[in-house]
C-alpha cells in the first residue's frame, strides 16, 4: 500500500449530498487532486480533477468535479441511455472510479468497484482477484447525481454508497483501504489518471496493492 492517505470527515446530517459542491455538506469534506496519470507520471491542467470524501452514518460520498477538454459518452438525450440500471463496460468510456475494500474483505485482492459517468451512467462490482471475477449480478444500491456545465468544461458526479454492502459501518479513526480513478480524453487520446499509481507498463486500475489508505475521521 503507497502512502498515499483519503481523508473521510464526518458529517452528521442525514442528507443526500448532490452536486452542489458549495453546500454545507461538501465545505466540510476533505478535498485531494488527482494529478498523475496510472504510471505516476503528471496530466496536463486542462485535466485537473478534484476529489471529495466524506461520510455519514449511512453512507460512504465521493465528489468528483472534472475539468474536460471533450467527452465520450452515451447520448443523454437517447432514449436507450437508461441511468436506472447498470451500463455494462463503463470503462470503455469518460467514467471515474472508486475502488474500495473494507476490514471485512477476506484477502487484499477482493475489494468493490463503483463507477459514474458524467451523463449519470453507472455500474457497480464485487471483485475477486484471485479467482479473476467480476460479479455483475451485485447491486451495491449506489446513489449517482451527475451535473455536466459544457460553458465552463466542467462535470460533477456523486456517488453515495451505502456501508450496508460492505457488512461493516466505520468508527472515527478507522483505516480501509481504496483508490480513485477517471478515465477521459485529450485530443482523442484515452487518458487514465489514478490517485495512487499502480505503476503497471500498460493502464491497469485493478492492483490492490497500490490502494491508498482511506481513513475515517469525525
Amino acid at each position: 500500500m503507497r502512502n498515499i492517505e483519503i481523508i473521510a470527515q464526518y458529517h452528521s446530517d442525514r442528507v443526500s449530498p448532490d452536486t452542489d459542491f458549495q453546500s454545507p455538506f461538501w465545505l466540510q469534506a476533505s478535498r485531494l487532486e488527482i494529478n498523475s496519470d496510472w504510471r505516476g507520471q503528471a496530466v496536463p491542467s486542462e485535466l485537473r480533477t478534484v476529489v471529495m470524501t466524506a461520510w455519514t452514518d449511512s453512507d460512504l460520498c465521493f465528489g468528483f468535479e472534472c475539468s474536460y477538454t471533450e467527452l465520450d459518452m452515451d447520448d443523454p438525450d437517447d432514449p436507450e441511455t437508461d441511468l436506472s440500471t447498470e451500463r455494462y463496460a463503463l470503462w470503455e468510456r469518460d467514467v471515474c472510479e472508486a475502488f474500495v475494500r473494507s476490514p471485512l474483505d477476506y484477502s487484499i485482492q477482493t475489494y468493490k468497484e463503483f463507477e459514474a459517468a458524467p451523463n449519470g451512467q453507472w455500474c457497480d462490482l464485487k471483485i475477486d482477484r484471485r479467482r479473476m471475477v467480476r460479479d455483475w449480478e451485485w447491486q451495491s444500491g449506489t446513489r449517482v447525481h451527475h451535473e455536466i456545465s459544457r460553458n465552463r468544461k466542467i462535470y460533477r458526479v456523486v456517488m453515495a454508497i451505502p456501508f450496508n454492502i460492505f457488512g461493516i459501518r466505520p468508527q472515527s479513526g478507522d483505516r480501509w483501504a481504496a483508490n480513485l480513478f477517471r478515465i477521459t480524453r485529450l485530443n482523442g487520446e484515452r487518458q487514465y489518471l489514478a490517485l495512487s499509481p499502480t505503476l503497471t507498463e500498460k493502464p491497469n486500475f485493478h492492483v490492490p496493492e497500490q490502494f491508498a489508505t482511506l481513513h475515517f475521521l469525525a
